[in-house]
């Protein structure tokens, strides 16, 4: 029988630290809407795909919490059927929590934003309103706007005339892009945190530029009645290697400050035979470089992204940390920020051992799309519902993986499942189906192969079998007042650290840094 462990219990599990889990499997919208503040999301539906990465030392203890709904009972019987034993599930969830007086916090990634708000109390990171920015640019002063973000959400949209650098390239480009350090750098995101964070990495390598966050990123820019570029494609291209050399300086300074840990393979090979403690290995290169290869043993998680989303990554807070790097510089950014987060055990290993991205088929009957349009089968999605409304084929149903059992379509010719994640979400919706007695396969290929065949596509929500509470974080532009959802979303983010100080459980530790 799963263990239980109620709220009182649980603050005091972690008050204590030490290696530990706290998992919340409800789907990330309502994870959205109320959670513990320490707890990593990860939802019932996908928990098969995630939790190895998440958990990866299967001794671990682990709670697992949801909404008082029962899931987390469900989510303990599919873990312990992968080998995971140490677990308890949290009485009454999150409202138990709330109940017994707990903070409840709404959004996603809120240890990573409410660090950011942190930051710039404690660092004064100093920032430019949209409206002088604009001018000053209109003026041709000497300035260049950099977004801080992925090149992906910068292509999506962004401040005209910025070049895309997200913050954990920063270092190792700044000189090419601002030779002069007359030039006053400004940081943009699209909100507030990596604004924050990129402005204050460049402040703590000690570059000599004037440098600021822009100040509540294109949302700031936007109210101030500026418009937005889309589809942008300014990049760095190479690296000089004076500019190379100038960021190892400067990271390897910061690292030093912050008391990072540096260590060799043989440190890494002794610690992968401890079967202690939990060690996460994550490389933190770009997704550019991901694709050609990953390092060796390490999850690829860009630098940036980890520092936003360090609750999806990262779920035992006592663990080690190993940070992979061929430049010596985007671990040192990771690590120096992960180090005043209060992970405490966190180090950077220099390697240039790539292995090819190896891809597996799904484990489970197929059919090609064409023959499953032509013989009338019916198309069940279970992609994020986002994409779902964005594109799906058409007639398609959309559902939850862990609602199926209440919602399965109709099929009377034979029912045909994709996904967005090459197959083996629906490869297990396939098997769950198959305990309730409906036979089904994956749909080889999913959207791109349904398109590649020129069968009809539609978009919208027509079609959804269940509540879409996957999204937690979805576009402003869906709002029917996206103006008054941004402006709760910075206020939100404002409010953050006097929530955290109420809650009590989490700290940060953010410093300025003075290099030499």
């Amino acid at each position: 029988m799963t263990a239980s462990i109620d709220s009182t219990e649980l603050r005091e599990r972690i008050i204590a630290g030490g290696e530990f889990a706290l998992i919340d499997v409800r789907e990330s919208g309502l994870f959205s809407h109320g959670h513990l503040l320490t707890a990593c999301n990860l939802p019932l539906s996908r928990l098969e795909l995630g939790i190895v990465t998440l958990l990866p030392r299967k001794a671990t203890f682990v709670v697992l919490t949801d909404g008082g709904d029962g899931l987390a009972g469900r989510a303990a019987g599919v873990l312990q059927t992968m080998g995971y034993g140490n677990i308890a599930i949290h009485e009454g969830g999150v409202e138990a929590w709330r109940a017994a007086g707990g903070e409840v916090f709404e959004g996603i990634n809120v240890p990573s934003k409410a660090f950011g708000e942190c930051v710039e109390s404690a660092c004064a990171t100093p920032a430019l309103g949209a409206a002088e920015v604009h001018s000053r640019i209109a003026a041709g002063d000497d300035i260049i706007v950099l977004d801080g973000r992925p090149f992906g959400e910068y292509v999506d949209f962004a401040i005209p005339g910025a070049f895309s650098c997200p913050n954990s390239e920063l270092a190792r480009h700044i000189t090419d892009l601002a030779p002069s350090s007359s030039t006053t750098v400004v940081v943009n995101c699209a909100g507030r945190t990596r604004s924050i964070i990129g402005a204050q990495t460049l402040r703590n390598t000690g570059l000599a530029n004037p440098v600021h966050s822009l100040e509540n990123g294109t949302i700031g820019w936007e109210w101030a009645g500026q418009t937005l570029e889309f589809g942008a494609g300014r990049r760095p291209g190479g690296v000089s290697e004076s500019s190379r050399a100038w960021g190892v300086r400067a990271c390897r300074s910061m690292a030093s400050a912050t008391g990072l840990g540096e260590i060799d393979d043989a440190t890494l090979g002794d610690w992968l035979k401890d079967d202690s403690r939990t060690l996460y290995r994550f490389d933190v290169r770009s997704p550019e470089e991901h694709a050609r290869g990953v390092l060796a043993g390490m999850t690829a998680i860009e630098g940036t992204q980890l520092i936003q989303q360090t609750d999806s990554w990262v779920a035992v807070r006592d663990a080690r940390i190993v940070l992979g790097d061929d430049c010596g510089t985007r671990s040192r950014f990771a690590g120096h920020w992960l180090k005043q987060m209060g992970y405490r055990d966190v180090h950077v290993l220099d390697t240039d051992e790539v292995l090819p991205v190896q891809s597996t088929p799904p484990d489970a009957p197929m059919v090609q799309p064409g023959d499953a349009a032509a013989d009338g089968w019916t198309i069940l999605d279970l992609s994020t519902s986002l994409q779902y409304m964005s594109c799906h084929p058409a007639g398609a149903f959309w559902a939850l993986r862990s609602r199926l059992a209440g919602c399965a379509p109709a099929a009377d010719r034979g029912l045909a499942i994709f996904d967005d994640e090459g197959g083996h979400l629906a490869a297990l919706a396939v098997a769950d189906l198959a305990g309730l007695g409906i036979g089904a396969r994956v749909m080889e290929g999913g959207l791109e192969a349904w398109i590649a065949a020129g069968l009809p596509v539609a978009s919208g929500y027509e079609g959804a079998l269940c509540a879409m509470d996957d999204q937690g974080e979805a576009p402003f532009e869906i709002f029917d007042d996206p103006d008054g959802a941004k402006r709760r979303y910075i206020a939100w983010e404002k409010g953050l650290p006097a929530q955290i100080e109420r809650d009590g459980l989490l700290s940060f530790r953010p410093m300025t840094v003075t290099t030499s």
